[in-house]
């Protein structure tokens, strides 16, 4: 009976609100916000801050953490934004996620956007995850206004997810011990699916250096950091191990100074994905072994970064997460499914590293993400909204503040 309550009264709110909350998402579609242009996800993150603290909600932007000497690239990253109900010392309690950041470059939104055609949605991450921090907005906003939740909640907005998190995951270590719940907002999937598994990610750098010279009259005096870094990537590749899900993938790569001169420098970029973090520790070492070759006598090699973003795995807290969930979609006539997703996401690191009670993919369904055909499905984002909101009050009944140890691997 309850439930039903609270499925109306969320129901009429949303309802009444439900052409500001896709204006919403079509103003956040189109601002531009790749993750390595910290600007422009800062410009999103001031539009998502001030509509928060008009709603009520205590607003903070992170300053970035202390950053290693390997590490200033982060240094033009975006900032997390942090918004809460509460006081910081009565605890995270309740927490939302989202992330701002797309993997669309500057100008992907000026070409193509934001348009709805039928029961789509499009523009540069529409699903991925415009609709999600809207639908966090709005769903957080609803039962702080109703007066639904009886603990606090916190809202999280990162804007480097895309790269694996690793300004944000800092900042959860520091702000997130103690919370009840985690309900992550990346995109639906298609016909009610939630995940309760998913796997984890990590990203590397490799540098090489080289020796330059004149690439006719003294070619051999050089030492091309191009052709150690090509023998590394080949090596790289053969660690891949599709039947166990384990890969390595070579995704960005430069080096060089001109056609006419031996490299003297080289890099790429790894993304990594695997399924446990037994393959991640050894497909680390791996790496870490392929690195120490030397395949270019003169050549020298730095590896940097790790994993980033753990595994989700359907435990028993994730999985009475989704019964709540499910619950909650019954309330509102909204049949949900449990879904395993291939990709990794924040939800991963707070279940795993963290110990918290942790359910992903709770924001508004959509698909071909991370492509020019990726999609929302518009009809979603109101029902979503409702069950992100119906289990977040579940969720603060069911699960006491959580004491869990947080685990140092990273």
């Amino acid at each position: 009976m309850e439930m039903q309550q609270n499925a109306e009264r969320l129901g009429a709110y949303l309802e009444r609100r439900q052409a500001e909350l896709m204006d919403m998402i079509e103003r956040l579609v189109n601002m531009d916000s790749f993750s390595m242009d910290g600007g422009d996800v800062d410009s999103v993150g001031r539009v998502v801050a001030d509509w928060l603290r008009q709603a009520g909600f205590d607003v903070e932007v992170r300053d970035k953490p202390a950053l290693a000497e390997d590490e200033a690239w982060m240094r033009g990253l975006g900032n997390l934004v942090v918004a809460r109900t509460h006081a910081r010392e009565a605890g995270p309690g309740i927490v939302f996620l989202a992330h701002m950041d797309t993997v669309f470059p500057h100008g992907t939104a000026a070409r193509r956007p934001f348009r709805v055609e039928g029961d789509r949605a499009c523009g540069p991450g529409v699903a991925d995850m415009k609709a999600g921090v809207a639908a966090v907005m709005f769903a957080a906003r609803a039962l702080n206004d109703l007066g639904l939740m009886p603990v606090p909640m916190t809202l999280m907005f990162s804007p480097d997810e895309e790269l694996g998190s690793p300004l944000t995951t800092r900042h959860y270590r520091e702000l997130l011990p103690g919370a009840q719940a985690v309900l992550c907002a990346e995109p639906g999937f298609p016909v009610g699916g939630v995940t309760t598994e998913r796997n984890g990610s990590g990203h590397m750098h490799l540098r090489v250096e080289g020796v330059a010279a004149h690439a006719g009259r003294c070619y051999e005096q050089g030492a091309s950091a191009i052709v150690e870094l090509a023998n590394k990537i080949v090596a790289l590749d053969r660690l891949v191990d599709l039947e166990r899900d384990v890969k390595v993938n070579t995704g960005l790569i430069t080096g060089g100074t001109s056609a006419n001169a031996v490299a003297p420098h080289a890099e790429a970029r790894l993304h990594l994905t695997f399924r446990t973090l037994e393959d991640a520790e050894q497909l680390v070492q791996d790496i870490r072994a392929i690195a120490g070759q030397t395949f270019v006598p003169r050549t020298r090699t730095t590896l940097s970064g790790g994993i980033r973003l753990h595994p989700l795995r359907p435990g028993a807290d994730t999985m009475a997460l989704f019964d709540m969930a499910s619950r909650a979609g019954d309330a509102i006539g909204y049949a949900l499914r449990t879904n395993t997703a291939r990709g990794a996401s924040e939800a991963g690191f707070t279940s795993s590293a963290l110990g918290i009670p942790s359910l992903c993919s709770m924001g508004p369904e959509g698909a071909d993400l991370h492509s020019p055909d990726e999609y929302l499905v518009p009809s979603t984002v109101l029902p979503r909204c409702k069950i992100l909101a119906l289990t977040a009050i579940q969720a603060a009944r069911a699960f006491a503040p959580s004491t869990a140890a947080v685990q140092p691997w990273v």
